[in-house]
């Protein structure tokens, strides 16, 4: 949870709020501060500049704050304590002068954002919107898709994210504790930070930070491909991975969103040819991207994606309701009510809540969606779906709201998964048949993404259990291969995983 960083804060021997390291250019990046610190202002200590301003997410009395700090300085350490100067309103500030410009276009509109460094450096980024299908060399933007063209110090100055300790990131909730499965995860760690190489961006500029996959499918950063890079970015202190972040989460904004409804495409032949719906809609990625490097036109985005999901709520009936209609939308809402607690998001996340516990089948000990009745009273389960989207997003909704009946449904739930997980045989369940509470017809996988997803539903001592098992541990080692010819999904799928980064 992000309001962890309040007890470590207020539990520290020094007062620095933050030690950045300096590499002699320009930083500039977003963090969470305890209101009480903020309100006395900021300063730094050592040989350095330093301004800030809060970013415009979270209530007027949200703690923590996030805010951007900005800092110039020479080579070496410095250290953001409180007690200083105020916010720069005005974004005319003692490390750079931050400027903007809106004008109208013929064929859209164009949004101009300078930051003058004092030390000389100039960074600029230039966002044009279409409101016309308009091409540009030989590539034609939809209208509702923009172009960003930015200077490369735009991405460069929040590279001092993978100069900071795991820990830090863990203390304000964007990893998960390093508590886990010892040699195994660490392997397996390993492996997912050689495959990055291999992951290629589409061409051109409408595929830059987007991937493909099979049958010349176009994934739209299918699973949230961002979240996935920013958290390995963190957990390995890997600069190329946060920067394949920045753009995946400028492609979201720029190539996926759908102007009418304001939901993302999902994955098809193309960038825009599929039916935008909330259960492919996915914000989190972009929000933690915004947080972390100070981007109000993410933070504003991510807003959006939500506000549209909550317009846009799951109508499938029968075959065509779906379990990724209702997990999804939960856990997004979730996580962006984590720093900006809007009551009509909450009151929908709550709404979603009691539509899933209204599925719970008790003998079967799982959530009941059309898609899975196969008639007879056999239920079709998807384990890895139930284990590793729908547990996570109810789990994320009770650290928000008390709930005892669907805590007790999360617990029967969890359980009947660890029972299966933990039953003889190799590999991990993936997929099985319920009727009148009995298993049969299961199939187990090893080495995909998808049997990895159903130890992100366990309990912290309890994956520590299962990998000590020889047939898990082989479930889950080193993959996917490097010649999946769905490698881009299946990286995602794995490396947002809480338990990858235990």
């Amino acid at each position: 949870m992000l309001t962890l960083v309040l007890a470590a804060l207020a539990t520290a021997t020094s007062p620095a709020l933050l030690v950045v390291p300096l590499d002699g250019r320009p930083v500039r990046l977003g963090v969470p501060l305890p209101a009480s610190a903020v309100a006395t202002g900021l300063r730094l200590e050592g040989r350095g500049t330093l301004q800030w301003r809060r970013l415009p997410i979270g209530a007027p009395d949200a703690d923590p704050v996030w805010v951007e700090l900005a800092i110039v300085g020479p080579p070496g350490t410095v250290r953001v304590c409180p007690g200083g100067d105020g916010p720069c309103a005005d974004g005319n500030g003692p490390a750079c002068v931050r400027e903007e410009q809106l004008r109208d276009l013929p064929h859209g509109s164009e949004h101009v954002v300078r930051w003058r460094w004092r030390d000389g450096t100039l960074d600029e980024r230039t966002r044009t919107t279409f409101t016309v299908a308009t091409t540009i060399g030989d590539e034609t933007f939809a209208v509702g898709e923009a172009l960003t063209v930015q200077t490369p110090g735009c991405d460069e100055r929040a590279a001092v994210l993978c100069r900071l300790p795991r820990g830090y990131f863990a203390t304000i909730g964007l990893l998960p504790e390093r508590r886990g499965g010892g040699a195994t995860t660490e392997t397996l760690r390993a492996h997912v930070q050689r495959l990055l190489p291999r992951l290629q961006e589409l061409p051109g500029v409408r595929g830059a930070g987007d991937y493909g996959r099979s049958g010349g499918v176009v994934t739209n950063l299918e699973y949230d491909t961002t979240l996935a890079l920013l958290r390995a970015a963190l957990a390995l202190g890997d600069v190329p991975a946060l920067q394949r972040a920045q753009r995946a989460a400028r492609h979201l904004r720029d190539r996926d969103l759908d102007v009418v409804t304001g939901l993302a495409f999902p994955h098809g032949p193309g960038h825009r040819g599929g039916r935008a719906d909330p259960g492919h809609t996915w914000l989190r990625g972009l929000l933690h991207v915004g947080l972390l490097t100070a981007d109000d036109g993410h933070l504003q985005a991510a807003r959006n994606l939500a506000h549209a999901i909550v317009a846009s709520p799951p109508l499938g009936s029968g075959e065509a309701e779906r379990l990724r209609d209702y997990a999804w939308p939960l856990a997004e809402l979730e996580a962006l009510l984590e720093v900006a607690p809007e009551p009509p998001l909450a009151r929908a996340a709550d709404r979603y809540a009691r539509s899933i516990a209204r599925r719970f089948d008790a003998v079967a000990n799982t959530w009941r969606f059309g898609e899975g009745e196969v008639g007879g009273g056999v239920y079709f389960e998807r384990g890895w779906l139930t284990a590793g989207i729908l547990l996570p997003a109810l789990r994320a909704h009770l650290a928000r709201r008390t709930d005892p009946q669907l805590a007790d449904q999360v617990a029967a739930a969890t359980a009947a998964l660890l029972a299966r997980i933990g039953s003889n045989g190799q590999g991990l369940p993936t997929h099985w048949r319920l009727a009148r509470g009995v298993v049969f017809a299961e199939h187990r996988e090893e080495g995909t993404a998808e049997a990895a997803c159903l130890l992100d539903a366990l309990p912290v001592n309890d994956l520590q259990r299962l990998l000590r098992r020889s047939t898990v541990r082989a479930a889950v080692r080193e993959f996917p291969s490097p010649d999946d010819p769905d490698l881009p999904t299946q990286w995602s799928l794995l490396a947002r995983c809480d338990w990858l980064w235990r």
